[in-house]
């Protein structure tokens, strides 16, 4: 958000570290974790809406709101209802059954006691061993009453003996199992389960619940292959504790192992084993899948296994084009193992890749789109083009009913188109427009990395002379050659293409850090771009292609000249940006922006930061105006007339200055910690880069008012008149040390360099280096009366001159 005023250093450091440290914690920009670059939708697949927690995600947990709240019936409320019969609500039997609730005013509490007073007994019992069993937060646990407990196991053992029926004798021996298992008793877990369970011959959901119990101390007591058989069981039959079975695999980082087939007494047992440990992370799922295929070609996780193998590889094929979460190839480069990995993935993406064709071709696997459709993406990874269209073209005429995989077609077609494109021409347009405005906007993140590679891509291509002039030029009829025509043509192109893939302007609702920023994007593109777009929206005989790539950025007339004037006025051409802010409605001028950045008087620098600039009476074509008549007059004085004229062209020029109070005329943007935030989280080549273009850039340096007050020293017949110039050259210079400053709070890093070393530091460097003027104003105009009230009002000059 534009500001005002600047921080104190000491806030101006302690706001950036801050968010330094928020940028180590989140990866390099504000976005959801658990997302990557990726084409590859895996909504594209089969996979059951409760299943979509075991996508694919970087992190060891996927804790996406959507897949965590995604429930299926709740069969443990089901079955009571069933059991007890009457007609009490299912919120009012859920507060008796998950919130204690065992007042007479529970409806169902009410029923209970009314007609199955042994359930109400039950209900009660574990309502007991509940709040027996603790809970809490992580920051405020509630430690178990493990003495409780103990007496409370006695008592459900007896009551088993004695229940009327079978729903409540099994929910007894879960509730035995489950309280031996929180003693830490796992023998006794194990043997209550036998004995208490295992005997049930109707069981349901209920002994499953006692089983990933039992599971559990199997694996505490170090069984791992027979846990592994044991959740897998679990996971398989029993949706209410599926989350469960598989969390408690990937908490302990169990993989697969063959030994847990051993326990399997068939087909259907064994494919829970391989489909159980396929959704494991850090491994190779492969082998696991043709298994999974081979036993169960029905299981609805054979899709979804295979659209993790895709997204867990991605990387490996996408990471040159956008360095995010962490996975930097600036780093990773220089590393054997990553490059090693790089090389094996391309192979085992081959073999994906033949699985994939070899699963479309199988009658007993459904809907063989999808595995075209995967073998034709990754032909994409590989580069393989030809290819990847062909079976894509055989995805398409397989054809299918999830709305999804049509989506992932079509996103397949527009990256290949992307990647075969040599030569731009009014077909390849008019096909990616479409395209363009399909993915725009799109909620879905995979989608949006697509639309913004593309956009990236072609906006690239547009900068290359020898495909845009091919095509004969966009403006027919104008005057200038064609060649000359469509080259600037395509260049404004780009420009809107490269804008498109900004956040601000792709609105997608993704955070994943492959967006740019519209407002950087703006604060670096030359007058001269801006000017060839400006065109390009006002041409004459616009192809359909140039409208609605015009719409689809929903840039306007008054957005372009609002622009056009501030790359102008960042180069200091201020006739044409008098010209360009002149075709901009007023409207846009009492924006409230303008009304709160831009209200004090743009002719004025205050000498000290006690003084305040009066007033803004002028609107930014004014202005404009103002610095242009000025410049042109300047130079046709002499003397001290042609020296105010210099002083306040000056004073416009620095206040068109980060440090100026007309700053918003050159950005819509400024914040109190750019000048650090310009040099953080990038290698030592391209810092150098940045400090360069930072020293160098006019909005900060003010190297421009530095020469108009420079002209005004030298045509000023007035000794004070030249003072004050001399002043001002001199507070320029102070800028350049601010910036050398930021520069070296940077290098230095913001927690060592305190505030002592940082005031030392800047005084050694003034006296040094940034001390030109200082030294002249105090040794050429001592004598002004300027020069003594600026001792009395300046503590930095003072300062100075007392420490000469």
């Amino acid at each position: 958000m534009p500001t005002s005023k600047p921080f104190s250093n000491r806030i101006q450091r302690i706001s950036l570290s801050i968010g330094i440290l928020l940028a180590f914690a989140c990866g390099p920009g504000l976005f959801d974790e658990n997302e990557f670059l990726s084409y590859f939708l895996p909504e594209s697949s089969n996979a059951k809406p409760q299943d979509q927690r075991y996508f694919f995600t970087p992190l060891l947990y996927n804790t996406e709101v959507g897949a965590d709240t995604i429930q299926g019936a709740d069969e443990n409320l089901d079955a009571w209802v069933v059991y007890a019969g009457g007609d009490a609500p299912d919120s009012v039997v859920a507060k008796a059954l998950y919130e204690g609730d065992e007042s007479g005013r529970n409806l169902f509490v009410a029923q209970l006691s009314r007609g199955h007073a042994p359930a109400l007994a039950y209900l009660r019992l574990a309502n007991r061993i509940q709040r027996a069993s603790g809970g809490g937060d992580q920051w405020n646990p509630i430690p178990a009453d493990t003495v409780q407990l103990a007496q409370l196991l006695t008592e459900v053992r007896a009551r088993y003996g004695s229940a009327s029926d079978s729903f409540l004798r099994e929910r007894y021996a879960f509730q035995a199992v489950k309280i031996a298992d929180q003693l830490g008793d796992y023998a006794q877990a194990r043997t209550l389960f036998d004995q208490l369970v295992t005997p049930i011959a109707r069981k349901t959901f209920i002994s499953d619940w006692a089983l990933c119990r039992h599971a559990g101390a199997t694996l505490s007591l170090g069984d791992t292959a027979r846990a592994i058989y044991e959740f897998a069981q679990v996971f398989d039959r029993c949706s209410s504790r599926r989350v469960q079975a598989e969390a408690s695999l990937r908490i302990h980082g169990i993989r697969f192992r063959e030994a847990a087939l051993t326990y399997a007494k068939t087909n259907q047992e064994k494919a829970a084993v391989y489909a159980l440990c396929a959704i494991q992370p850090r491994q190779d799922a492969l082998p696991l899948l043709k298994e999974l295929v081979q036993l169960t070609p029905k299981n609805p996780l054979v899709e979804l296994v295979m659209a993790r193998e895709i997204n867990r590889n991605e990387y490996f094929f996408l990471s040159n084009q956008n360095p995010i979460y962490g996975y930097d190839d600036r780093t990773k480069s220089d590393s054997i193992a990553f490059e090693d990995r790089k090389n094996a993935s391309t192979t085992y993406a081959s073999q994906l890749r033949k699985f994939a064709l070899d699963a479309a071709g199988n009658d007993q696997l459904s809907d063989p789109a999808f595995w075209y459709t995967a073998a034709a993406y990754l032909a994409y990874l590989e580069k393989d083009y030809a290819e990847a269209a062909t079976t894509l073209d055989k995805a398409e005429q397989a054809q299918t009913n999830n709305a999804d995989l049509k989506k992932q077609i079509v996103l397949q077609r527009m990256l290949l188109l992307a990647a075969q494109t040599e030569t731009i021409s009014p077909p390849i347009e008019s096909q990616l427009i479409g395209y363009l405005e399909q993915f725009s906007n799109g909620k879905n993140f995979r989608m949006n990395n697509a639309f913004v590679a593309v956009c990236q891509q072609f906006g690239q291509r547009y900068q290359q002379p020898d495909n845009v002039t091919k095509s004969g030029g966009w403006f027919s009829g104008c005057s200038r050659p064609k060649a000359e025509v469509g080259n600037k043509a395509a260049l404004a192109k780009s420009f809107l293409l490269t804008m498109l893939t900004s956040s601000q302007l792709n609105r997608s609702g993704a955070y994943v850090n492959v967006n740019t920023d519209q407002l950087a994007i703006e604060d670096t593109t030359s007058a001269a771009t801006v000017q060839q777009v400006v065109d390009f929206a006002q041409q004459d005989k616009p192809t359909d292609f140039d409208k609605r790539l015009l719409k689809l950025t929903g840039f306007d007339a008054d957005y372009l000249h609002t622009l056009l004037g501030r790359r102008l006025l960042a180069e200091h051409r201020y006739a044409e940006a008098a010209t360009a802010f002149g075709k901009v409605s007023p409207t846009v001028w009492r924006d409230e922006a303008f009304a709160a950045n831009f209200n004090r008087n743009p002719f004025e620098v205050p000498f000290t930061k006690r003084m305040v600039a009066k007033k803004n009476p002028y609107t930014p074509v004014q202005f404009t105006q103002r610095m242009a008549q000025l410049q042109q007059q300047a130079g046709k004085l002499e003397g001290d007339a042609a020296a105010n004229a210099y002083y306040e062209l000056g004073c416009g020029a620095y206040n068109l200055s980060w440090f100026g109070n007309a700053w918003l005329l050159v950005k819509r943007s400024r914040s109190s910690a750019e000048l650090g935030a310009s040099l953080f989280g990038i290698n030592k080549d391209q810092r150098q880069q940045a400090e360069q273009q930072l020293t160098q850039n006019s909005y900060y340096s003010t190297a421009p008012a530095k020469a108009f007050f420079e002209q005004a020293m030298k045509a000023a017949r007035q000794p004070d008149l030249a003072a004050k110039a001399c002043f001002m050259a001199a507070q320029c210079e102070q800028n350049e040390l601010t910036i050398r400053l930021a520069i070296d709070e940077v290098k230095r890093g913001y927690i060592d360099f305190d505030d002592k070393e940082k005031i030392a530091l800047k005084r050694k460097l003034r006296r040094e280096q940034y001390s030109h003027y200082f030294d002249r104003l105090s040794m050429a105009y001592k004598q002004t009366q300027f020069q003594s009230e600026i001792l009395r009002e300046c503590a930095t000059y003072a300062d100075f001159v007392a420490k000469r």
